[in-house]
């Protein structure tokens, strides 16, 4: 239980264990491409130590008891009197996951026991003994059966389904609230059952797969004991050079960093917005002032407003900063995610991340971990081929899913890569078409794009049959939901064989967009200009008639029309211009009146009175001082289009 007096240094130390535990995993998951890396596992025996000593400090005796274990064990890996393996690797990281657990119920206020079994379990693994066969059996005694199991680990609701589709959702669910050691019983009553049917193929003793069991780990513990008698006598000069320069780092590093409660800058960047405003009015009021009278006092007021300009212009942005965090706090949960898939479903996987310290809003960070491990799951599962057929195809044994961040003007590009086989086009048609979701006319007249963007029709899946981790169809909608709701977009390049892209962006904040003024049947509205991709002159529109629905034929494309004066229920009013915009995945075109340019706004919430309201994003105030309303362009098409009109 942590006193009152202790709380606020717990708090700032669940922020270090975070860190120190995201580091140990990433370096535990480079090891095992690169077990003899010397930089690495000093650097993830410091971590470990470092989380002792803070939970040692506020008396976290569960968390002090398992991170001594492991640390002994990272000690004698990095002296060289141990050889990584998997199975040290796998404890380790199971030492990881129930720390991370331990923080939160710590935080909860409940009271956390040591974990005997993984405590023991690393002890033997230090010595390079296998880890104590009788208290498994024991356990086993205990805990038998798989309905059992989740009873024991709170997961009663996962009862009665297939043990392949319980361990999905568990592997599935965030980091933090993955339960490793209940995922580990599962995986041993998964290979139990393997084993017993190799046994009855075999036809052999039941004593051999016992002797084939034990022989790898005491070979491993004979070629533990066998190496540090090579490496012993230079370890020591090598290690001790390498830590005395690598600390200086570490500790200007640390002091560069000031944590600041989220809070307090959400309160400046309401104030910078509030002077925004007034900057854009200031210089309305300016631009009229110059207009009516011309002196030397107007040109000097000329200078100081273009000064002021150029400081509110450069405060905004430092503030907008403040907000942004490196997408590598996203990013670095994933290679355990891509991990565990892999090995799941029998396949080899290569996580690469690029762009890690490219920044953008916390609030649009904060929600797309979902939509990654959709996209990521996809990837591994649908994309990437089994290591035998990709072999017979000319390609690496091993597949490549590449999960990368970049700038381009004013938006932030996250793509989603793999070199699997790519999505089939003619495949997706016929399962649109089996749906009723196209009809054959206009499938023909469909481009490719538009038929890929299928995918992300709910309930929409190209899988077969049900797999371990998808063909329910669900997962590509809530991408595109995300993406829509913080006014980002996606795009998708596949090539049969080669492999699949998909392309998502966002701007750099919510808080401050540019925008085009536009005017409905004379009433002022805001339109986010990254939504707009051609405008054209009503005279010069060529707009039909489709199937009683209005449309408008731009280079052979059809586009559905949505009056906006009608959507808002307005009237009519008349087509000044048609905005062309992207709107989610599909092109959509809208009537206004007429445009008045564009203006750089702050976004404003509806409040509480007035509530949410489908089609209206919030309001903001003009430089000269008017309040408009900006349009949600994807909500305006969802109340419009109650079904995707395909047809």
């Amino acid at each position: 239980m942590i006193s009152d007096e202790m709380r606020e240094i717990f708090n700032e130390f669940l922020v270090e264990a975070e860190e120190n535990l995201q580091k140990v995993e990433e370096n535990l998951l480079e090891l095992e491409k690169d077990p003899q890396n010397e930089e690495l596992l000093n650097a993830t025996f410091r971590a470990m130590h470092t989380l002792k000593g803070g939970a040692g400090f506020l008396g976290l005796t569960a968390i002090v008891e398992t991170a001594h274990a492991a640390e002994d064990v990272l000690g004698k890996l990095r002296s060289g009197e141990l050889t990584l393996t998997p199975e040290i690797n796998d404890a380790i990281l199971e030492a990881v996951d129930f720390i991370r657990n331990a923080l939160q119920r710590y935080e909860a206020g409940e009271e956390v026991e040591v974990p005997e079994d993984l405590v023991k379990k690393l002890r033997a693994l230090e010595q390079g003994q296998p880890p104590p066969q009788e208290e498994k059996k024991e356990e086993k005694k205990e805990v038998s059966t798989v309905d059992e199991l989740l009873d024991k680990f709170g997961f009663s609701r996962l009862k009665g389904k297939p043990i392949e589709e319980i361990l999905e959702e568990l592997i599935l669910l965030p980091p933090d609230e993955r339960p490793a050691e209940l995922i580990e019983e599962l995986d041993k009553i998964v290979a139990q059952e393997k084993a017993k049917e190799e046994t009855k193929e075999e036809t052999k003793e039941e004593e051999k797969p016992e002797e084939k069991a034990i022989e790898p780990v005491q070979q491993v513990a004979e070629e533990k004991k066998e190496e540090p008698k090579e490496e012993k006598k230079e370890e020591p000069k090598k290690e001790e050079p390498k830590k005395e320069a690598k600390k200086p780092p570490i500790k200007s590093e640390g002091e560069k960093v000031l944590r600041i409660d989220v809070k307090k800058i959400e309160d400046l960047m309401n104030l910078v917005g509030e002077l925004v405003l007034e900057r854009n009015r200031l210089l309305r009021v300016f631009q009229k002032l110059y207009e009516e009278y011309q002196s030397k006092t107007v040109d000097e007021l000329e200078t100081v407003m273009s000064s002021l300009d150029r400081i509110v212009g450069d405060l905004q942005l430092a503030v907008m900063k403040t907000r942004m965090q490196p997408v590598k706090r996203l990013f670095q949960k994933f290679p355990r995610v891509v991990r565990d898939l892999a090995r799941m479903l029998g396949k080899e996987v290569e996580l690469v991340l690029e762009g890690e310290d490219a920044e953008m809003d916390k609030t649009v960070l904060e929600k797309l971990e979902e939509p990654l491990i959709h996209l990521i799951r996809n990837a591994v599962d649908h994309g990437i081929e089994p290591p035998d057929e990709r072999e017979r195809l000319g390609k690496p044994r091993r597949g490549t899913v590449k999960l990368s961040a970049y700038y381009h003007g004013d938006r932030i590009f996250i793509e989603v890569f793999d070199d699997g086989r790519g999505i089939d086009v003619e495949k997706v048609k016929k399962k649109a078409l089996e749906k009723g979701l196209l009809t054959p006319d206009r499938a023909e007249k469909m481009t490719e794009k538009d038929i890929l963007f299928l995918i992300f029709h709910p309930g929409f899946s190209t899988a077969e049959g049900v797999s371990q981790v998808s063909g329910r169809g669900v997962g590509m909608d809530v991408v595109m939901n995300t993406v829509s709701a913080f006014r980002g977009t996606i795009d998708i390049e596949t090539e049969r064989g080669k492999g699949t892209k998909i392309i998502l962006s966002f701007p750099l904040t919510v808080g401050i967009i540019r925008s085009l003024l536009v005017s409905v049947n004379g009433r002022l509205f805001a339109i986010p200009i990254y939504s707009v991709l051609e405008i054209i002159q009503g005279e010069d529109a060529q707009i039909t008639t489709v199937s009683g629905k209005e449309v408008l034929i731009l280079r052979e494309m059809t586009i559905p029309l949505i009056n906006l004066g009608e959507a808002l229920e307005m009237g009519g009013g008349n087509v000044g211009y048609v905005i062309v915009s992207q709107v989610g995945s599909q092109k959509v075109a809208f009537t206004v009146e007429d445009l008045f340019g564009d203006e750089e706004v702050v976004v404003k919430p509806l409040g509480k009175i007035i509530g949410e309201v489908q089609g209206i994003s919030g309001a903001t105030i003009t430089g000269d001082g008017k309040v408009v309303l900006i349009l949600d362009l994807d909500g305006i098409l969802k109340r419009e289009m109650k079904t995707i009109t395909f047809v």
